[in-house]
């Protein structure tokens, strides 16, 4: 949609900045400082009254990359549309309280777009913002962006892959490009099918790693729960130590919100079997230039086990008759193995680890207690 908004905007005559909202930071802050110059007032004055009033015209500036944009009635409208929003950022904050009040010599329209929308976080509505609120793509549509993509419309099996994008359009897009380029399938009679009876992998993992709205934890809970060979019940996340619940509690949410996940009484699932499949591919795949694999040895497989269960470097140690300074050790080595930069992260990647099979053979460590020939 943005996209096409943009194509419409450069056809009726307007100049059109766009990208990611990370890459025009610059934009959303100088036209904050803008409209803090105006002091949040309506100017009923000419362009040229308001530059002298207020000093140099900042936004134009950074909108004609420090070129002298051209004044008056020929000027042309400028279209500002930056996708991948994080509403939440302070600074798009600003920006959202800003915006209406900013002055400039030109004309310029703001088209802002990202997921879940600014509605919790924007502190008041001005009558010059519009909101608009997409939901998922319906289900003809999607088949009918499959159809345009692939040249043929999609059978049962395409159908499927169709399916398990949930109807977001961008996952979709992304899918399909996996699709086509790895030639995995075939239009037969106007009728596009799978070339193979599965999808090949690559784009089976594209499900969960082009999926905008995870990340790297939430990708990382949920290879943990594709490990298991029962679905974890909430009832065993809420009753984690709250260091670690915030954490897997919150990549539960993110992965409930965009539909990866879905609350089946107690237990959490996967909305779609190729959703699992994707989530067990990545977690057989090893991180880059691991020549391991991710492979834990007995010894660190035990520490990141006793790591799940909230206990200390010392506690550790006294558990496994080893020292303090060997345990760090140990450590060091299994984060760069998982591709972990934290306790909280390792015990994300183990998730499965947190079960109560695990919990039923733990005995309190003794506190601070060391072995003989501990340094």
């Amino acid at each position: 949609m943005v996209n096409r908004i943009s194509d419409t905007a450069r056809q009726v005559g307007f100049e059109v900045i766009g990208g990611p909202a990370a890459q025009h930071k610059r934009l959303l802050l100088t036209a904050s400082l803008m409209a803090a110059t105006t002091g949040f007032e309506p100017f009923s004055g000419t362009a040229e009254e308001s530059s002298a009033a207020h000093g140099p015209d900042l936004l134009d500036e950074v909108l004609g990359a420090g070129r002298p944009a051209p004044r008056g009635a020929a000027a042309r409208p400028v279209l500002v549309a930056l996708d991948e929003v994080a509403w939440d950022d302070p600074d798009v904050l600003a920006a959202l309280r800003a915006l209406p009040a900013a002055r400039s010599a030109r004309r310029v329209l703001w088209l802002l777009s990202g997921t879940g929308g600014p509605a919790a976080h924007a502190p008041h509505r001005h009558p010059d913002t519009i909101e608009v609120t997409l939901g998922p793509l319906h289900r003809r549509d999607a088949l009918r962006m499959a159809a345009d993509r692939l040249g043929g419309t999609p059978d049962a099996s395409v159908e499927r892959l169709i399916t398990a994008c949930g109807g977001h359009p961008g996952l979709l897009t992304a899918a399909l490009a996996a699709l086509t380029d790895e030639g995995g399938y075939r239009v037969c009679g106007g009728v596009a099918s799978l070339a193979a009876a599965t999808p090949p992998q690559r784009v089976v993992a594209t499900l969960l790693t082009a999926d905008p709205r995870l990340s790297a934890r939430t990708r990382d809970l949920l290879q943990a729960v594709a490990a298991r060979q029962l679905p974890p019940r909430m009832s065993e996340l809420t009753h984690l130590p709250d260091g670690r619940a915030v954490s897997v509690l919150g990549a539960v949410r993110e992965a409930v919100e965009a539909g990866v996940l879905v609350l089946d009484g107690d237990r959490l699932r996967f909305r779609h079997p190729l959703l699992y499949e994707a989530a067990a591919l990545l977690r057989h795949e090893p991180p880059a230039g691991d020549a391991e694999g991710g492979v834990l040895s007995p010894t660190e497989e035990a520490i990141t086990r006793l790591v799940a269960a909230g206990l200390t470097n010392r506690q550790i140690a006294s558990r496994v008759n080893l020292s303090p300074h060997t345990v760090n050790f140990h450590l060091r080595k299994i984060f760069q193995k998982l591709g972990v930069c934290s306790r909280v992260e390792l015990v994300g990647t183990r998730l499965h680890l947190l079960g109560p099979e695990f919990d039923a053979d733990l005995t309190p460590p003794t506190h601070e207690s060391r072995p003989a020939h501990a340094g």
